[in-house]
């Protein structure tokens, strides 16, 4: 059951969304709920909510009232979804402008130490077939994202809660 504080400040959050976005927001944040991560408003200047669990202590989903890193002024999604190896498009695009948008300097292992054993984060790979490695402790902006989305969205919480679950078993 979801706590009464929750519940409002999801309400809170979906209600300033425009009328195209709510639904898709409000059935991705109840999936995420329904997998043990609670939103949290953040301080910042937008209106944001970030989903953690506190098991993992592991932020997956922060959802963002205006997204001012796409051109236009709308809703965004920011996801961690390195445990799975296949997504479509708008998620390898979210990966590939992650990666662009420092000019590739922000890419490669920091060397943190969060990882164990295999580097826990995104492989994109080029047409020319270069590779280049992306931290995973970053959420990526998803931009662009409508119905047709949610599905996998959802699958790929699924699979990034597994692993962040697995990781725990293995201590």
């Amino acid at each position: 059951m979801v706590r009464q504080k929750t519940k409002l400040l999801l309400e809170e959050f979906i209600g300033k969304l425009p009328e195209s976005h709510s639904n898709l927001f409000m059935e991705i944040a109840q999936y995420a709920i329904s997998k043990g991560y609670t939103p949290k408003r953040t301080k910042s200047k937008n209106f944001t909510l970030d989903y953690s669990k506190s098991k993992v202590k592991k932020t997956i989903l922060r959802m963002v009232l205006n997204d001012d890193t796409i051109d236009e002024n709308i809703p965004g999604i920011r996801l961690k979804f390195y445990a799975s190896r296949t997504y479509s498009d708008i998620f390898k695009k979210g990966v590939q402008t992650v990666i662009e948008e420092f000019d590739g300097k922000y890419t490669g292992c920091y060397g943190c130490g969060r990882c164990k054993g295999e580097l826990e984060g995104y492989t994109y790979v080029y047409e020319d077939g270069k590779k280049v490695f992306r931290c995973g402790s970053e959420l990526i902006p998803i931009r662009h994202i409508s119905k047709d989305n949610v599905e996998e969205i959802k699958a790929l919480i699924n699979n990034q809660d597994k692993f962040f679950m697995s990781r725990l078993e293995d201590n």
